[in-house]
């Protein structure tokens, strides 16, 4: 892989995106887990009129200090959401959206380097948090996509970012700090063209091995391991940081959940019934943010 070599574009992580089944189910157990979530709400987005309208999608987040997570449910198959098609492949882990703080530019960057990008749009969603209240405005772009693809790569300008997090949605029981690492695993014949297609997205290569990869972004990294028992690329695993593993790993006790110990001190839990991977809890490095 050493011949791939594409221009630059500044990103970093923004968010990982689920889409559920049921998004009441699933942020209950999320919360059962330890993780503060904003309250549900539904997507707009400005169509060719000027007008706002649905975009057929409801969410809610998880806001750490280093990215977040989504959980979004499509609302309305026919209302022109970009993902509408995708749980008819798989529930789970749909979504790696870069952060970038000009859409337009880094759209303009991305198709330079060959991505397949569309064009910029724009959407919204209501706030109304404890300290936070308002419309949060973002302007995004995306890549081609089909159900099947191992994510849906985008890329968002966050243009209301004072209306993302509060002291209160930062503050999570199960001491979750950010979300340090996304994990892959599949055959290497379609781990190859992934991550050509994560370094034109503006990934770095930090380390290539026999058995897989990992790319880079400042503020988290990817591993995409090869596995030719897979019949599919898919995501496999979350890495979290926490400041201190203690109390989730006595909730997961309480809740009956099983967890295999790291030698970091960290545990995996296997959520693949739930969210379609594990989910990896690991003590943070450093000093907690």
């Amino acid at each position: 892989m050493n011949q791939i070599s594409p221009a630059p574009v500044d990103v970093c992580l923004d968010h990982a995106g689920f889409i559920v089944r049921d998004l009441d189910a699933t942020c209950n157990l999320m919360a059962q887990l330890g993780f503060t979530q904003t309250v549900r709400a539904e997507h707009t987005r400005t169509n060719e009129q000027g007008l706002l309208v649905s975009a057929g999608s409801a969410q809610r987040s998880i806001m750490l200090g280093n990215g977040y997570i989504e959980v979004m449910q499509i609302t309305d198959p026919l209302a022109g959401h970009q993902l509408a098609l995708a749980p008819t492949a798989r529930f789970g882990l749909h979504v790696v959206a870069f952060g970038t703080s000009d859409a337009v530019a880094c759209q303009q960057q991305c198709v330079h380097n060959g991505v397949a990008a569309g064009p910029v749009l724009y959407w919204a969603r209501q706030v109304n948090e404890e300290g936070l209240r308002g419309l949060a405005q973002f302007a995004y772009f995306g890549s081609a996509w089909k159900p099947h693809d191992p994510s849906y790569l985008c890329w968002v300008e966050q243009r209301t970012p004072e209306l993302l997090r509060s002291p209160a949605l930062l503050r999570h029981d199960n001491r979750a700090l950010g979300l340090a690492e996304l994990h892959y695993r599949g055959p290497r014949r379609q781990a190859l063209p992934w991550i050509e297609r994560l370094l034109a997205a503006g990934m770095r290569l930090a380390c290539e091995r026999g058995s897989g990869v990992e790319l880079s972004l400042p503020n988290a990294c990817m591993q995409i391991d090869f596995d030719e028992g897979d019949n599919a690329l898919l995501p496999s695993a979350l890495v979290f940081d926490l400041s201190d593993c203690a109390w989730l790993r006595a909730r997961c006790a309480e809740l009956g959940l099983q967890v295999r110990d790291q030698a970091d001190g960290g545990f995996d839990l296997d959520l693949v019934q739930q969210l379609g991977m594990h989910c990896i809890f690991q003590p943070a490095r450093g000093p907690a943010q």
